[in-house]
């Protein structure tokens, strides 16, 4: 009787030693830890990309007077340019490319500065890199070009500056000709009209193949729900909505 009075007792004591332990411990290391959640920023952002992003100019000129270079990259190649650029701040971008900054560096993805500011419609910050003799026609796969980007995003007075600049898309953008042909090879080719982010609205003028059997059969998303060819289906002079992943061929001569 007596040893098991003794053996809860020892148990006992060892619990409660454990939980003592564990509490003291927990509040002695909570407030360290508060203090470094809240002092760690969710991304690596140095301070020369935070002062691009911001517009601050006084931080920015600082970062570049103590030497740091303004095409640090961050964890996505990312340089202060591209962020500056994006945010639309045209003095930082400015202060940048007039202290080196490369104009057609790319993150690891393959943005630029110009392709960034285009997805963002910021006409100064591109007048400004088109200035500084930034590449019109550079693709980043997946975007295209910032003509391209421009266009998709809506942005018609971004994508126009860019033109007058001598931008050049890949074939798709409006006036360019443009055929859809996953049926096999067959399908239809038209102008582009108009481009909505990934939509494109094509003026069919040519209706390649469908003949067998009346027509293709209708696809959701590449002929609007609608046959092509044959009697009822999509036809020469029809203006068709479709995206961009039906597009099998682009930039085709007229």
């Amino acid at each position: 009787m007596e040893c098991r009075i003794c053996l809860r007792s020892a148990l006992f004591s060892t619990l409660s030693a454990a939980v003592l332990f564990t509490y003291f411990s927990v509040q002695s290391l909570t407030p360290a830890f508060a203090q470094q959640t809240a002092s760690t920023p969710a991304s690596r952002e140095t301070a020369i990309h935070r002062a691009a992003r911001t517009g601050d100019l006084a931080l920015l000129q600082s970062e570049l007077q103590r030497g740091v270079s303004p095409n640090t990259g961050d964890d996505q190649g990312r340089t202060p340019l591209i962020d500056a650029a994006g945010a639309g701040h045209v003095e930082a971008a400015r202060l940048l490319l007039d202290s080196g900054a490369e104009v057609n560096a790319r993150s690891k993805s393959g943005r630029t500065a110009l392709i960034e500011a285009a997805a963002q419609g910021r006409i100064p910050v591109t007048r400004e890199l088109i200035a500084h003799g930034a590449d019109l026609n550079i693709t980043q796969r997946g975007w295209g070009t910032a003509l391209e980007v421009a266009e998709r995003a809506g942005y018609r007075k971004t994508a126009a500056l860019l033109r007058e600049a001598g931008a050049r898309s890949s074939g798709r953008s409006p006036r360019d000709k443009v055929c859809v042909r996953p049926w096999g090879g067959e399908g239809y080719c038209g102008t582009v009209v108009s481009v909505d982010k990934s939509r494109f609205l094509i003026h069919v003028t040519e209706i390649v193949g469908c003949k067998e059997a009346g027509a293709c059969p209708e696809k959701a998303e590449c002929s609007a729900g609608q046959p092509v060819g044959g009697s009822g289906g999509i036809a020469v002079g029809d203006d068709i909505s479709t995206v961009s992943w039906c597009l099998t061929h682009t930039g085709v001569e007229p």
